[in-house]
């Protein structure tokens, strides 16, 4: 590697918040010299061109990873294994290649079978909100933030010091997980939240007039907004993310909706004490999860 430049040349594939907000920070940590582009949505190009996230977009995957030394995949989850079937020809013998998704195992176990060398690093930075393109891409999301590295068995050592280099150079913790462990993980602390506010605010739809026509526009009770926050997430991502960890995350959809008769039964006996037991256990629950 230059000893100026770690990666000559970046190709990003998925132009949009995340993969957008890596290409501002690695350009601002002086990481990348030039950044070529990639996205399935043509309108992403000229904002990513403008607001100096990319130097040129490529009309391929292809073609934006030929000559990069380090291939960033930022498009969603179920779009990888086809994207690195395609691009594998194309890749630079020495290039490394990483991504920024919310699912790990499926996605390394692909990667694996597509690439040759060892040269995947199974990347997920803890990073970013629920804004959604590239318009909303911010270099400083990545600052004291974890980021896990979930290497397989095939992965070489200069692969994945070279994706350790770049998150830590965005200011990330690098930690290092097991694919599976983080999936599991990831179930519990990522994707169930994200079920349970997506399901909440759909859950309003009738309530919608009611809402709108007695609460300032644009401006829902304090709990009502934390509660659906994460729901403004683009529904595309998250249908890759659920239906590509569905293994560990249907038993807890599962126990959520458990949780919620239980609670929805003792009120329609007007049971006191057993919807106090289960509101003690939820409130239990969160003091150890926040502290």
């Amino acid at each position: 590697m230059d000893s100026k430049v770690p990666f000559s040349r970046l190709a990003l594939i998925g132009v949009g918040y995340i993969g957008g907000s890596a290409a501002l920070a690695a350009r601002r940590a002086g990481l990348v010299g030039s950044v070529t582009g990639f996205d399935v949505d043509a309108k992403a190009g000229p904002l990513a061109l403008a607001r100096a996230v990319v130097d040129e977009m490529a009309d391929s995957a292809e073609s934006a990873v030929a000559g990069a030394s380090l291939v960033l995949l930022a498009a969603p989850v179920l779009s990888l294994a086809g994207l690195l079937r395609r691009a594998a020809g194309k890749l630079a013998p020495t290039a490394t290649i990483i991504d920024v998704g919310s699912v790990k195992q499926s996605v390394v176990l692909e990667a694996d079978a597509a690439l040759p060398g060892g040269r995947f690093v199974g990347c997920h930075p803890m990073a970013g909100a629920e804004h959604v393109g590239v318009g909303a891409a911010d270099p400083d999301i990545f600052a004291g933030r974890v980021c896990f590295l979930c290497p397989s068995a095939r992965t070489s050592d200069e692969a994945a010091r070279a994706a350790a280099l770049f998150w830590q150079g965005l200011g990330c913790q690098v930690v290092s997980i097991d694919p599976s462990l983080h999936d599991r993980l990831m179930a519990a602390v990522s994707h169930l939240p994200h079920v349970a506010a997506f399901a909440l605010a759909a859950s309003l739809t009738d309530a919608l007039p009611l809402i709108e026509s007695n609460v300032l526009p644009g401006r829902p009770t304090t709990s009502l907004r934390d509660t659906i926050r994460v729901a403004a997430s683009s529904p595309q991502v998250w249908r890759d993310i659920l239906l590509a960890n569905r293994e560990h995350l249907l038993p807890l959809v599962s126990e959520l909706e458990q949780r919620l008769r239980t609670i929805g039964a003792a009120m329609a006996t007007g049971d006191a004490a057993a919807l106090e037991a289960a509101l003690a256990l939820g409130q239990a629950c969160r003091l150890r999860l926040v502290k």
